[in-house]
């Protein structure tokens, strides 16, 4: 049997799951109201699921965690191992030490490996971990809940996986077991199915603008029973094909059950906790004889003058005691100044993206314009690859940013004709703001 955690923002998700005969079954699982991720609340929401057990795993959500498709030269664990570092130190926005991050291979052809990285910042992943143990329930690892979303489906071809749960809608497109696409959006309180069909949409949609011919046939909602089969069927109603549903578990749960299904099959998923290192070969060398006998004439030593000091043994450990009875406190305080100043760069480095999505999500109107890709990737510079009906739409759409004042310079580089036949969007536009205010030449803290 396995237990799995999934904190949201607003919620706590707990099940167990074991394996039998007929495949995954839940024998414990629970959703209760979380007032904060400390241990106290975490500890009363664990008792209101009914859900016990001395060990578990974390699920984080897909909008707490940074996904990245590499594809690298093949080589042996090791230098994977080192090349995959490399990569998130270049791609990641946060320093390499400051996030947890692991991976998964996908496949090997032609000389080159593709791996899926996963990576969660440590000021979301670490005080969750901390709460939990505190708790009273030992983190065994911690994974992305689109991996426990795909464990549902197995190795099934082209389809779109939708959950639903803890205020927004993950959707992914996987093949055979491989996650080729993945977003996620915010959902209102008292969603309606329009809402989360509009999403799946949107998602089919940027998925398919990648690349001609791959069409998503299948869509499954992640969750079973009555809550689901319903939202299945409204959700499939709006878009005009099937959706069907996938479980164990229901709307709040399956994801969690996934996880454990998952892990309990031995579904390689990447564990944020214990990430796959280089393993370093020892070879003994005359170097270590002779560091081996200088350590025993230093042990020799050591034990002389111990005996010759066994008057001043008992205030030596007298000593030492009240240095261990301070060390707690030193722990804690380090390790609170540490996830302090963390938080503050946190918030410093993307705080000033807050408000410009906020005016962005208000200028865009999706009668006419919407917008496919958001790239963040260069300083104080937004990225935008969209689809218009005409050009006016486009110019609109330029002029509104500029009169929000967030801008100080908005640029539309490219304007095609869309090479999809019979799409109601018929331009295909890219547009680069420049926010105001901002000083390229300065460094990121």
């Amino acid at each position: 049997m396995l237990t799995a955690i999934e904190l949201g923002l607003k919620t706590l998700t707990a099940v167990t799951v074991k394996l039998n005969g007929r495949g995954p079954e839940i024998v414990q699982s629970g959703t209760a109201a979380l007032g904060g991720v400390d241990a106290d609340s975490i500890r009363a929401a664990l008792g209101k699921t009914g859900v016990t057990g001395p060990r578990g795993v974390l699920v984080v959500s897909r909008g707490q965690a940074l996904l990245r498709e590499l594809e690298l030269p093949a080589g042996t664990p090791d230098e994977l191992v080192a090349m995959v570092r490399f990569q998130v130190e270049r791609e990641m926005p946060l320093p390499i030490d400051q996030v947890r991050y692991s991976y998964i291979e996908t496949g090997r052809a032609d000389g080159k490996v593709r791996v899926q990285v996963v990576a969660v910042p440590r000021d979301v992943l670490d005080p969750a971990v901390i709460a939990v143990e505190a708790a009273g329930m030992k983190v065994a690892g911690a994974y992305v809940s689109s991996f426990g979303l795909m464990s549902l489906c197995g190795q099934t071809e082209l389809a779109a996986l939708v959950e639903v749960a803890g205020g927004e809608a993950e959707i992914l497109v996987t093949d055979h077991g491989r996650m080729e696409f993945s977003r996620t959006a915010p959902l209102e309180d008292g969603f309606s199915a329009g809402e989360v069909a509009q999403e799946i949409n949107r998602t089919l949609l940027s998925f398919g603008s990648r690349g001609p011919g791959r069409e998503v046939r299948k869509i499954m909602l992640a969750g079973e029973g009555p809550d689901a089969s319903a939202l299945a069927t409204a959700v499939g109603k709006v878009l005009d094909r099937e959706v069907t549903t996938i479980g164990p578990g229901n709307l709040e749960t399956a994801t969690a059950a996934g996880v454990c299904a998952g892990l309990l099959r031995g579904t390689s998923m990447p564990d944020l906790l214990h990430p796959p290192v280089a393993v370093r070969k020892f070879t003994l060398t005359r170097v270590h004889r002779i560091g081996a006998l200088a350590g025993a004439v230093l042990l020799m030593l050591l034990v002389w003058s111990q005996v010759a000091l066994a008057s001043k043994r008992t205030e030596l450990e007298t000593n030492k005691a009240r240095l261990e009875a301070l060390k707690p406190r030193t722990t804690a305080l380090t390790r609170s100044l540490q996830q302090t100043q963390l938080a503050d760069q946190w918030f410093r480095t993307r705080n000033c993206w807050i408000d410009v999505l906020a005016s962005l999500r208000q200028t865009v109107n999706t009668s006419k314009l919407w917008i496919v890709t958001a790239n963040f990737d260069d300083p104080g510079v937004i990225h935008l690859v969209g689809k218009a009906k005409d050009d006016s739409n486009v110019t609109d759409f330029v002029s509104a940013l500029t009169k929000t004042g967030k801008f100080k310079n908005v640029q539309v580089p490219k304007i095609d004709s869309s090479k999809t036949v019979g799409a109601d969007y018929k331009k295909d536009f890219t547009l680069d703001a420049h926010l105001a205010g901002f000083d390229a030449k300065k460094k990121k803290p």
